[in-house]
């Protein structure tokens, strides 16, 4: 079911079938509004424990009905709901698109626009092959781990922190410290082990500071053998491809482990 839910929701996405408001980011923005506006939270808002724990009370409540409803099909239909939600950010898929095509009319000044989108900001240390990188697995592999470990609420609970990544910034960090492990380990799975293994074990013990960083070293180890510096689509378009082999690997082990009835 998990590996079906997953598949589901990833057509989905790419298909873009979904209306332009199914999003969770704005709808998280407007939740985080409403409890800002309720002056009796404002202390517990403040609060380290119970601030984020008012954040993904509706993870928190997801949780609950699904097991009064004990499983089955009802189940199933709103995990694919809630992947949809969570999963993918369709203007920066947009703006990557764009991206590449102003690259083959050699319209710089539509690559800088599409950069913006794509949150790229080279006073950061970040190319945006790295920062392709990061955006896929906060909206893709994170979602998609959590989702395996905890089903739905896990899902939506990590979306809603990544919604206010900058607020909680600290706890984030320490919620993606296993993810991008494993995401790592990934990248050297289906590039180049050899290369990437030293690096990945580098970062392996590490604690979570500059995260960002930690996994596009791994990925760029993983995938730099032909990299062009005179192309500005060479890297990404190594780094994207390299991204989207590690989903599939990730479905592929779910899919295995579901067979062995490791997962359910």
């Amino acid at each position: 079911m998990l590996v079906f839910s997953l598949f589901i929701a990833l057509i989905i996405e790419r298909l873009r079938v979904t209306p332009d408001a199914w999003q969770l980011d704005p709808i998280a923005r407007r939740w985080d509004g409403w409890l800002d506006g309720q002056d009796n939270l404002t202390s517990w808002r403040e609060h380290d424990l119970f601030g984020p724990l008012l954040l993904i009370a509706p993870a928190l409540l997801l949780a609950v009905l699904l097991w009064l409803a004990n499983g089955g099909l009802g189940s199933m239909l709103v995990s694919i709901l809630v992947l949809t939600l969570v999963t993918g950010c369709r203007p920066e898929r947009q703006a990557l698109r764009d991206y590449f095509l102003a690259a083959q009319r050699e319209d710089t000044e539509a690559m800088e626009t599409a950069a913006k989108v794509l949150q790229y900001s080279s006073a950061e240390g970040m190319s945006l092959g790295r920062q392709v990188i990061w955006l896929n697995f906060r909206y893709y592999f994170a979602v998609a781990f959590w989702f395996i470990l905890f089903g739905a609420p896990g899902a939506l609970a990590y979306g809603l922190l990544r919604s206010q990544s900058e607020r909680f910034a600290t706890l984030l960090a320490w919620v993606d410290w296993l993810p991008i492990r494993i995401a790592g380990f990934g990248y050297l799975l289906v590039g180049h082990f050899s290369r990437a293994m030293p690096v990945w074990l580098k970062v392996l013990g590490h604690a979570p500071q500059q995260s960002e960083l930690q996994l596009s070293d791994i990925a760029v180890a993983a995938e730099d053998a032909n990299i062009n510096e005179d192309d500005p689509t060479s890297e990404l378009e190594l780094l994207v491809n390299l991204a989207r082999r590690t989903m599939i690997l990730l479905l592929v082990v779910v899919a295995i482990a579901t067979l062995l009835g490791w997962v359910s």
